[in-house]
């Protein structure tokens, strides 16, 4: 039976076993529920802390100002800029034209990536396959694999990394050839999001809201889609995200942030679409960030990077922040933690 539990499980067992054969045996105490909470979180650091402890002592924060910083911002940009944001403490969230349905671009490449280990959670592909390009598989909008041509062999491992790292369609196309249509609109489905697609558009011009696409984000934060070690394998290549601009560019170089950018051109700006969507790891206080322009991206790289330094700045509780806007507070949002619009 050990063989079907999960990661966590094993762990626990065998530190359970060991502390009482050292407690019964050699007489002392070697692991106490810190030793074992420690652990879980050293080997997956980009997972929920709630996932390994009964209780946690959040870092309560009045988030009041905040939502009509971000209200009063957004709202001068006349609908072209929206904003979701959620403390995962607390759950605590605010959102500012967050449910806009907008394209995702290369955003529905992570839910595609989560349909390809859930696959291999169930046995029927490995990180070490190979698969072959084909010619149907080149596309040169995004990334350079396809200038390697069609019979170019790499690993299911290899396809994932340039997928979501530097965003390349063509590795995308190979791992969409993998699943079944059904497959990846699971994905969508088990995390209650809503797609819609429009008359007229090319039926990959997935539209989905920030706050719904957030779910995706929450979902492999909280291991709730995937197994711990997987979860924290696709959150950990989303911390390499390239390029470094954006919601990245809001924050200290220190701070890791798991995010996937989503680029929409067309002739008219009007048309385009620049988002992007991530988990923020400031210690103790991770949060998730949302957020879109339909612009150019220049005016992306302004907006979203400049949403992303007062949210940080706010969260972080930096001394220019701490000044009247009520770090640590009793919490006045709604009983459900979550600041309606």
């Amino acid at each position: 039976m050990i063989y079907y539990l999960n990661m966590r499980t094993k762990i626990i067992l065998l530190i359970l076993s060991v502390s009482i054969i050292a407690n019964g045996v050699l007489g002392y105490k070697v692991f106490n529920t810190e030793d074992t909470q420690k652990l879980l979180q050293e080997q997956y650091p980009l997972l929920s802390k709630r996932i390994f402890a009964d209780s946690q002592n959040d870092i309560l924060i009045n988030f009041i100002p905040l939502r009509q910083t971000l209200k009063e911002y957004v709202g001068k940009q006349e609908g072209k800029v929206g904003v979701y944001f959620e403390y995962l403490p607390s759950g605590t969230s605010i959102g500012a034209n967050d449910k806009e349905e907008i394209i995702l671009a290369s955003l529905s490449k992570v839910p595609a990536v989560i349909s390809i280990f859930k696959k291999i959670e169930r046995g029927q592909m490995s990180l070490d396959d190979i698969l072959i390009i084909n010619k149907e598989h080149l596309d040169q909008r995004f990334g350079t694999l396809w200038k390697q041509g069609e019979g170019t062999r790499l690993t299911v491992d290899e396809l994932i990394r340039l997928t979501l790292i530097e965003s390349d369609n063509t590795s995308y196309n190979v791992l969409l050839g993998q699943l079944q249509g059904q497959e990846l609109n699971d994905v969508y489905k088990n995390l209650d999001i809503s797609i819609t697609i429009r008359p007229k558009e090319d039926k990959k011009h997935l539209r989905v809201s920030p706050k719904n696409y957030s779910s995706i984000f929450r979902s492999l934060y909280l291991s709730s889609s995937l197994s711990e070690k997987n979860s924290n394998y696709i959150l950990n290549i989303l911390t390499k995200t390239i390029p470094k601009d954006k919601i990245v560019a809001g924050v200290p170089d220190t701070i890791k942030v798991a995010h996937k950018i989503g680029v929409f051109e067309e002739l008219t700006t009007s048309e385009n679409v620049f988002i992007d969507c991530g988990i923020i790891y400031v210690p103790n206080r991770p949060y998730i960030l949302c957020a879109f322009v339909l612009d150019t991206d220049e005016q992306a790289k302004k907006h979203i990077s400049y949403i992303s330094k007062i949210i940080y700045d706010y969260v972080s509780g930096s001394e220019e922040t701490k000044k009247g806007w009520g770090l640590g507070e009793k919490l006045l949002e709604t009983s459900s933690g979550t600041i309606l619009d």
